[in-house]
C-alpha cells in the first residue's frame, strides 16, 4: 500500500518533441546541460536513432506509437539514503513491474516480462525499456527511463523480432497522449511500491511475471 502522500511525480513537466534522435539521448543532454528538471518526461512521435538494449535499433513509424524518457534525481526520492549502483537493480525492477502492468490493463493478464526488461504479450514483443544511469564517484544521481510501447502499428520490418501493438491485440486505435498518462501513473505507483516495501519484495514481484521465450 502505498504511502498516503506520493513519494514521488513523474511526468510533469512534460515536453512534446515532434522528432528527435532518441529521446534517451536528448534527456541525457538536458541533464548534461544542467537545465533538466527531476521527473520530467520527453515524448516524440518519431525517432531517427531509437536505442534498445544492446546498441539495437528500436523500430517505430511515425506518430503510432508510445516513446518516451524520465528522469529522475535520485536525491529527490529519499533525502536520507546514499543512492548507489546497487540500487539501480530494484529500480529496473520496479520499472518493468509498471510497464507490465500499464500493458497488461488493456491487452490483458498474457502481458508479461522477459528478462531482463522487454515487455510481452503472449510471445510477441510488446514493449521494451531502456535505463541509462549517471554515477558520480560512487554515487547513483540521475536516472534516464526510457520506454517504448507499440501502440498502433500494424506493419513492421521483417527483421524485427516477432513484434506485436496494442491495437493488433485489442482492434482499437489508442490516443498516445492518454496513454502516455496512464503510463505514468503505473510507473508511480511501481517505483512508489519499490521505494516503500525495498529491493527484496520487488524482485519477488518481478519473478513472478517473468516469461521465457525460446531463442529461435
Amino acid at each position: 500500500m502505498l504511502p498516503a502522500t506520493p513519494i514521488i511525480l513523474l511526468g510533469a513537466p512534460l515536453i512534446e518533441l515532434s522528432s528527435v534522435d532518441s529521446t534517451n539521448i536528448y534527456a541525457m543532454k538536458q541533464i548534461q546541460e544542467q537545465i533538466a528538471v527531476s521527473g520530467s518526461c520527453y515524448r516524440t512521435d518519431f525517432q531517427t536513432h531509437g536505442k534498445g538494449q544492446h546498441g539495437r535499433v528500436w523500430e517505430s513509424s511515425k506518430g503510432e506509437n508510445l516513446l518516451c524518457s524520465y528522469v529522475l534525481e535520485l536525491k529527490t526520492l529519499k533525502m536520507e539514503q546514499n543512492w548507489g549502483p546497487k540500487d539501480q537493480i530494484g529500480l529496473s525492477a520496479a520499472v518493468a513491474l509498471g510497464a507490465q502492468a500499464f500493458f497488461a490493463a488493456f491487452a490483458g493478464d498474457e502481458t508479461r516480462i522477459k528478462k531482463p526488461n522487454d515487455i510481452y504479450w503472449r510471445d510477441r514483443k510488446a514493449g521494451g525499456i531502456l535505463i541509462e544511469n549517471i554515477l558520480r564517484g560512487e554515487s547513483w544521481t540521475w536516472t534516464v527511463i526510457g520506454i517504448g510501447f507499440n501502440m498502433n502499428q500494424t506493419k513492421f520490418s521483417s527483421d524485427a523480432p516477432n513484434p506485436v501493438s496494442l491495437k493488433q491485440i485489442t482492434g482499437k486505435q489508442w490516443e498516445i497522449s492518454s496513454m502516455q498518462k496512464s503510463l505514468t501513473k503505473a510507473l508511480d505507483h511501481s517505483i512508489g511500491l519499490w521505494l516503500e516495501n525495498g529491493e527484496v519484495e520487488t524482485l519477488k514481484a518481478f519473478e513472478k511475471q517473468i516469461i521465457e521465450i525460446p531463442v529461435p
